[in-house]
């Protein structure tokens, strides 16, 4: 009789356990949906700004080039004196 008891407890355990990872992977799925949704939508907004204005483009890029190399240089410099 307990051991029938306890069968019952695990088999519903084992249901409720089994449904709650299926939602999970179903909530996941549905963020990486989303994620892909959105990582498209801003891919198209960029290539239209890109064609619809293109100097300041390039004005960014240039931008943001030339201040990650002064940060590449400055880090460099930096450990390369500690020595």
């Amino acid at each position: 009789m307990f051991e029938q008891a306890k069968e019952i407890e695990f088999g519903a355990l084992k249901n409720k356990v089994s449904e709650a990872v299926e939602e999970g992977l179903d909530a996941t799925r549905r963020t990486i949906k989303r994620s892909r949704r959105a990582a498209e939508d801003l891919v198209e907004e960029t290539a239209h700004q890109i064609k619809r204005d293109p100097l300041r483009s390039v004005a960014v890029t240039f931008g943001v080039g030339l201040g990650l190399g002064a940060l590449i240089g400055w880090l460099s410099a930096r450990t390369c004196c500690k020595n």
